[in-house]
């Protein structure tokens, strides 16, 4: 087992950098949605038959408010990320963190899932997932049991 003592802020950055980039491309899509769906509404003539097109209508209302609060969503988290300051040394797992396993490697931050940074996988994940709670405020060397696995951590950046 190697554990790793130094930080690697040059890659968290390029970690942080590529989770605001997807973030950012996850924003634009919805609100590209958002615009086709109001440029629709707009353009909804009235037909004949005036229950379809009341209930065309109430679906692209109800689409436009879903599509709305995952906007809202996003740019909340947006926020969260930039929150996170890259030059603190943490001494233990928290909010910002990109923590080295046995297991792999996780940045504690927003639900972005799995990405892919220079040929490597990251977990994104946050702190109020299940594995987030699991890992809060473990520290250089402790381990944990998680879902049946073991967990070491060998690093925190």
């Amino acid at each position: 087992m190697r554990i790793i003592f130094c930080t690697v802020s040059h890659f968290k950055k390029t970690v942080l950098e590529a989770c605001v980039f997807l973030l950012q491309k996850k924003i634009e899509l919805l609100a590209y949605s958002l615009r086709e769906i109001s440029e629709s509404m707009e353009n909804e003539t009235k037909s004949s038959v005036g229950d379809k097109h009341e209930t065309a209508r109430a679906r692209m209302q109800f689409e436009q408010e879903k599509l709305k609060h995952q906007l809202l969503e996003l740019k909340e988290q947006a926020n969260e990320l930039q929150r996170i300051d890259l030059s603190a040394k943490p001494v233990q797992l928290g909010f910002g963190t990109l923590v080295t396993t046995n297991k792999g490697l996780f940045f504690i931050s927003i639900p972005l899932g799995k990405i892919e940074v220079e040929e490597k996988e990251i977990y994104v994940i946050s702190l109020s997932s299940p594995l987030g709670q699991a890992l809060k405020s473990k520290v250089l060397t402790e381990s944990l049991r998680f879902n049946g696995s073991d967990y070491q951590i060998l690093g925190l950046d």
